[in-house]
């Protein structure tokens, strides 16, 4: 099953709202990221990759938008904010 479109119309009962790829891809890459229900999922996801990511929100219509880097600095504020 090939992965949702970046240009989600929210049709399905799996709303994917975050993409997380590596900064090093630089642009967004629908088939290779990784899709994040949430921001919290987007955080674990970018941890997971061990690099830096990308977290891309992907609003119901239009491009994905570059929202925030998993770098050590986000990744602390994130554990505080979300308990990731």
């Amino acid at each position: 099953m090939p992965p949702p479109c970046a240009y989600n119309d929210f049709s399905s009962n799996e709303t994917m709202t975050f993409a997380v790829q590596p900064t090093a891809w630089q642009s967004f890459d629908q088939w290779g990221c990784d899709w994040a229900t949430d921001i919290n999922h987007a955080y674990r996801l970018g941890k997971a990759w061990g690099e830096e990511c990308m977290i891309w929100m992907c609003p119901p219509s239009g491009e994905p938008i570059r929202w925030c880097r998993t770098d050590a600095n986000t990744n602390a504020i994130a554990d505080l904010v979300f308990g990731v």
